[in-house]
């Protein structure tokens, strides 16, 4: 269960992401163009800029799923390029797009995806229900994830983005395509995951939503931090 009650964060402590001079070009054209990030526990940080800006192959690089052309990342202290798995143990990702194991229910999607890291999680059915309460998805514990709505399927991908304790979390566009009663659903489960102490990076195109959830802000413009705080 997410742990709202955890004391707030040291400020002088180290900062959990630390993401220094990413650059990426695709198809011959600079994509992110030396980029600076970091967040530190129990801070939300939230990317902002156009379509284009780089927000998410930024993201992407900073999970692993691209490898930069130059720079570095370090998550929880640990270099995400010469100690993945330890870089990767301490991350969740939530993705834009919903990525579901359909032959699953959604406490099977929880528990396929825990399995994927080491050490194991322990106690991982207790750990699973706190979850599914915490989010509000224990009625439809048993449902494939196709029958949720788009609200109810963004908290699944979310949960399953934290369901083995991560220090980082990476929220891509968490909100995109939500109705408002939704949308804020999602702001209260952001707020819970900060409150729980966890690092939390997050894109969005929605000033509202930036400004309510973010301690910092970073605009991206082409490729580079046009203007950052608070």
């Amino acid at each position: 269960m997410i742990d709202s009650s955890t004391p707030a964060p040291d400020p002088a402590a180290p900062p959990l992401l630390e993401v220094r001079g990413l650059k990426k070009s695709l198809g011959g054209k600079t994509i992110v163009d030396g980029v600076d990030l970091s967040c530190g526990a129990g801070e939300v940080i939230g990317l902002l800029g156009p379509n284009g800006a780089g927000k998410t192959t930024t993201l992407r690089m900073c999970y692993g799923f691209l490898r930069p052309d130059a720079g570095s990342v370090r998550i929880a202290g640990h270099e995400l390029a010469a100690e993945g798995d330890a870089a990767r143990r301490a991350l969740g990702v939530c993705t834009q797009n919903d990525s579901f194991d359909s032959d699953f229910t959604v406490r099977g999607n929880l528990v396929q995806n825990a399995r994927y890291y080491r050490p194991k999680i322990e106690d991982l059915s207790a750990r699973i229900d706190a979850l599914l309460s915490q989010f509000g998805l224990t009625e439809f514990a048993g449902h494939k994830p196709e029958a949720l709505s788009g609200g109810y399927k963004r908290r699944l991908m979310i949960a399953r983005a934290v369901v083995h304790r991560p220090q980082v979390v990476f929220l891509d566009e968490p909100t995109t395509g939500l109705d408002p009663q939704a949308r804020v659903g999602v702001w209260e489960l952001v707020s819970q995951l900060r409150a729980a102490g966890m690092a939390v990076v997050l894109t969005t195109h929605y000033m509202d939503e930036a400004e309510r959830l973010s301690d910092r802000l970073v605009l991206l413009q082409s490729g580079k931090v046009r203007a950052s705080g608070t």
